[in-house]
Formats: C-alpha cells, sequence, structure tokens
C-alpha cells in the first residue's frame, strides 16, 4: 500500500506542474508516472476486466486463508479522513507494522527526488527468482497462483532488460547534481534501513512460533511415547 501511495502522491505533484510547452525532462517524467499508474491501477486481466495489483494481493491474501478484515478497515478509517499512521493503529495492524508506518511517514515530507528513490527501492526491485521458485513449490500445499502472479506483475512493473521506469524517474529528477545523487541515495539507504528492521522483526517472529511449534511437537511425543 505504502508503493501505492507513494506513487500516487509523485503522480500528483508531477502532473499539477505539466504545461503544454513542459520540458522534455518534465514530459518524460510524466508519462512514465503515468504509465506505472496504469499499470498498477487499471492492470487488464484475461478476461478484459480491469484490477488494481492491491486487488489481486487481497485476493491472493484470501485464497491462502489470511485475515483481511484489518486491511479493508484500514481502508474505511482512510475515506473517513484519519491519516494512514493513525489508521493503521485503528485497525489493529501488528504492531511492527504501525512501528513501520510511524518511521516511513517522515519521508513522504522529502523532496521529489528523494521520493522517487524511496519508491523505487519500495517496489521490491530485487526480490531474488528463489524466492518466486519456493512459491512455485509450495502452489503443491496451497493455492499460491494469485500471490505468484501478483510479485511477477508488482516485481516486474514497467521493467524490460536494461531498463527501469521508476529508476529512470530518479535520473530525470537528479540530471547530473551530484548533490541531487546523494541525497537520494542516502534517503533511500535510510528507508531501506528501517525496512530491514521491519522484516527483521517479522522474521523473528516466524522463528519464535516454529521453535514454539517445535517444543510442542516434542513435548507431544514425549506424551505419547510415555502413554505407550
Amino acid at each position: 500500500w505504502i508503493y501505492n501511495y507513494l506513487m500516487r502522491d509523485l503522480y500528483q505533484e508531477i502532473a499539477n506542474h505539466i504545461q503544454p510547452m513542459s520540458s522534455q525532462v518534465q514530459k518524460e517524467a510524466i508519462r512514465l508516472i503515468s504509465e506505472l499508474v496504469l499499470e498498477e491501477e487499471v492492470d487488464e486481466q484475461n478476461d478484459g476486466t480491469l484490477i488494481s495489483h492491491m486487488e489481486i494481493y487481497l485476493e491472493a491474501m484470501q485464497d491462502l486463508g489470511a485475515d483481511v478484515g484489518p486491511i479493508m478497515s484500514f481502508f474505511d478509517l482512510l475515506e473517513s479522513g484519519k491519516d494512514w499512521v493513525e489508521a493503521a493503529r485503528q485497525a489493529h495492524f501488528p504492531i511492527e507494522s504501525q512501528l513501520y508506518f510511524e518511521k516511513i511517514n517522515v519521508f513522504f515530507e522529502s523532496p521529489v527526488h528523494e521520493r522517487a528513490a524511496l519508491l523505487f527501492y519500495e517496489g521490491e526491485p530485487y526480490v531474488p527468482d528463489s524466492f518466486l521458485n519456493k512459491l512455485n513449490v509450495l502452489s503443491q500445499t496451497a493455492k499460491t497462483a494469485r500471490l505468484l502472479e501478483y510479485f511477477e506483475k508488482h516485481i516486474e512493473g514497467l521493467k524490460r532488460p536494461g531498463f527501469s521506469a521508476i529508476g529512470r524517474l530518479v535520473e530525470l529528477f537528479c540530471g547530473d547534481d551530484e548533490d541531487l545523487n546523494a541525497a537520494a541515495e542516502a534517503r533511500a539507504e535510510e528507508a531501506m534501513k528501517i525496512r530491514l528492521e521491519f522484516w527483521g522483526q517479522i522474521a523473528g517472529k516466524l522463528s519464535d512460533k516454529d521453535s514454539s511449534s517445535s517444543r510442542l511437537q516434542r513435548s507431544n511425543l514425549r506424551l505419547i511415547t510415555n502413554a505407550v
């Protein structure tokens, strides 16, 4: 959702400044961000219907039996006028997600070139192929087809061999200015550290659950052995 929010935020800022006599840089920027919005918000399905990548993700969650209630509550709270950090709290998002929202929120006041760099990294450009391969393996025991479709669409986006639409946006906004490039890179690195901390917390919770499950299994095994 943060990727989606940031993308629309950039679109609105760029679109508000485009004029018939705008420079080539401005024209290319509005074209790139418009194509990103179309790709993300109104992706055409095989049956001709239009769907957003967020909707695909929610469908994938439901296929796997996940609880989408907090997310739907989050959307309702946003529509009622709540800011997204408060909405995440009131929707009872996991505490790790709430903390991530609070920390990443300050980055949305950054200049446009820094926000473009954030969008690039928020788009998960470095998810390895091995991750998608593992999802393929999981498809033997779970309904992961929609999830795979989401990741393939979201990760690839408008990327073509040797080209990234969002990466090009960063280039357009920074140009050859060393200070702008350095600021964009530094801001993105700050955000990535927060993101790594967030995923580290999630990984830790999963590890704790695995450990608890293993202890329970060993305890049950002892009970069965003793009973025998």
